[in-house]
């Protein structure tokens, strides 16, 4: 909830505050800061990974169709 609010542009403010009205729960200006700081540095890392040259991709389309076939003896 903390990470979608704030990448709404929600203020870390307005997050405490939602969160204490929503949740009953005391959550400190700075402890969204940390959290999503944390969030944002991992995402950071996670952009700059090298990437391998060609990714093995398996497609698989299906139709599957169940018929009732009625018998009958002519």
């Amino acid at each position: 909830m903390v990470l979608s609010l704030s990448a709404k542009g929600v203020t870390h403010g307005e997050i405490s505050a939602h969160l204490a009205e929503v949740y009953g729960a005391e959550v400190s200006k700075q402890t969204i800061t940390t959290i999503t700081d944390k969030v944002m540095e991992g995402m950071a890392e996670w952009q700059a990974r090298p990437l391998d040259r060609v990714y093995p991709v398996v497609f698989v389309a299906v139709i599957y169709v169940k018929i009732r076939v009625l018998s009958t003896i002519l």
